[in-house]
């Protein structure tokens, strides 16, 4: 195996000497915090002033809408605003909350009036202006997959909306596992996070034939309270907003418990964020008062606390890989490199040159690199009879994904805490003798010479193979015709096995499952 020298962001658990180093605990950190203006009524949302230009801030309200520039403010609108999106350089929709509707206004002239919704009007109507009605709607934001269309969160109708910005015509998103949604933040152009009964965020993912699914992605629908660590363990109390810091990171606003954490979309972690620059950064730093808004301009992070607006500077990512001890040798770690898409993509024998601090929540090293050609990741595996010919229609392909995510679902929350199954990886599976073999991937990563699957696993499995849901594909469509997809068992009469999926630690090969090697 060839040697070769790269610049790897260190992201997992050790294999080797574990000792070697510390562990990494996320969070972030700003060493500058500073009232940046007093608004005298609490904010609800804070955006750049597209219309104005030079740096100052568009700020929705309890007593409306105004733009400052921290110096001079000057009131627009004297509405309740919730929230408010600018179309254009001009025109901003406003959020009219206890009035169920949205509204216009030209900056130019002045001019403002209903857009969506029957203003005074409560209900849940999908047409156009005047008769199109929402109920007490918060969160809007442009669509950025379609210009023309706006999203709304329609709270008491627990409905993600969809307002065309020309008629004002209603349509239904998605009404699918929402409670009371309210604030909205785009995570790239196929998915949007949605806020939902203040204390827990889902996100919509929108697939390429046009399909919707929700899921939660942290926090709870009935447990309100104060916690960091795995997504799954995290716990807000009032999240009022979530701002993207870098691709698959974010800053959410916990404003009951009054502070701010760190959501890692790519270690599927939630971290604590200190304002003070305390060192080491464990709790997040308890803030004056409630945040209710957040937006990041420039590098600078502006956040409403009820009614002042304060703004953090100097944000630094921990960097708990420094416990370098002298004489080590070489050392196994789990490895990425940053510009790939994969969680974890490289696993081989490291030989730690030099440590430097990383603008990312993780730390970077200068390393010699031996890959190894295969890498192993621990799997659920389950067996299905299924005709493989039908494998091959594109319409069924779409039932047996949705089947695939599904069950993916179920094995994460029976797994808890003991496993990951990461948002990004997709299930894998291969159709042969007319038998679908599905592996459900999580996120722990094995060397090569591992052949059998750890010990550990049996209480996990246990529990999913006690679930109904798993007996089989449930992918039955009246538009196709077979007689069962049912689960098949092993030799324990199990339908779901702990398995190990072999793949290529090198992307452009191939894995041949005979010769357990890649070309």
């Amino acid at each position: 195996m060839d040697y070769k020298s790269v610049l790897l962001v260190i992201i997992g658990m050790f294999l080797g000497k574990t000792d070697a180093l510390q562990n990494l605990e996320l969070s972030l950190s700003y060493t500058n915090f500073e009232l940046f203006l007093k608004t005298h009524y609490p904010v609800y949302h804070i955006e750049p002033d597209t219309f104005k230009g030079n740096g100052s801030l568009l700020i929705g309200g309890s007593r409306g809408l105004e733009t400052t520039d921290g110096q001079t403010t000057t009131r627009i609108l004297i509405i309740f605003v919730s929230s408010f999106t600018q179309l254009n350089r001009t025109h901003v929709v406003v959020v009219h909350r206890f009035e169920h509707c949205l509204k216009i206004l030209n900056r130019e002239n002045g001019n403002f009036q209903t857009l969506a919704g029957t203003c005074g009007y409560s209900g849940y109507t999908e047409k156009g202006v005047p008769s199109g009605q929402h109920f007490k709607p918060f969160g809007v934001q442009l669509d950025i997959r379609n210009p023309g269309k706006l999203i709304v969160t329609d709270t008491y109708n627990h409905a993600l909306v969809s307002v065309d910005v020309q008629s004002g015509q209603l349509h239904t998103i998605t009404k699918s596992g929402f409670k009371e949604p309210s604030s909205l933040q785009w995570a790239n152009k196929q998915q949007v996070f949605v806020i939902n009964y203040h204390s827990y965020i889902s996100q919509v993912n929108w697939s390429n034939t046009g399909s919707v699914e929700s899921h939660v992605v942290t926090g709870s629908p009935t447990i309100q309270g104060d916690a960091i660590g795995k997504m799954e363990q995290a716990l807000f109390d009032t999240v009022a907003g979530v701002e993207k810091l870098r691709d698959n990171i974010y800053l959410v606003a916990d404003s009951k418990n009054r502070k701010l954490k760190l959501l890692d979309m790519n270690q599927q972690v939630v971290g604590a964020v200190c304002v003070r620059g305390e060192k080491p950064c464990s709790v997040s730093s308890v803030l004056p008062r409630e945040p209710t808004s957040l937006v990041e301009i420039e590098g600078k992070m502006y956040v409403a606390m009820h009614n002042n607006i304060y703004k953090l500077t100097g944000e630094s990512f921990a960097c708990k890989y420094v416990s370098l001890p002298s004489g080590e040798g070489r050392i196994q770690l789990r490895l990425t490199e940053p510009q790939l898409q994969s969680p974890v993509q490289h696993l081989g024998q490291v030989h730690v040159e030099q440590i430097a601090q990383s603008p990312y929540s993780t730390c970077t090293y200068h390393s010699t690199v031996e890959d190894f050609p295969v890498t192993r990741r621990l799997s659920f595996r389950a067996k299905f009879n299924l005709p493989c010919s039908l494998m091959a229609e594109h319409g069924f392909k779409f039932y047996v994904k949705a089947a695939f995510r599904q069950k993916k679902k179920i094995i994460q929350e029976l797994c808890g805490k003991d496993c990951t199954l990461p948002l990004n990886l997709e299930p894998q599976s291969n159709c042969e003798n007319d038998t679908l073999t599905v592996y459900w991937l999580t996120s722990r990563i094995h060397l090569a010479d591992m052949e059998e699957p750890p010990e550990g696993m049996k209480k996990v499995t246990e529990q999913i193979n006690q679930s109904s849901l798993m007996t089989s594909l449930g992918s039955h469509d009246s538009s196709y015709s077979f007689d069962t997809d049912s689960a098949q068992t092993n030799t324990s009469r199990d339908m779901v096995e702990v398995a190990l999926f072999s793949t290529c630690t090198d992307p452009s090969q191939s894995y041949d499952s005979n010769t357990d090697s890649c070309s």
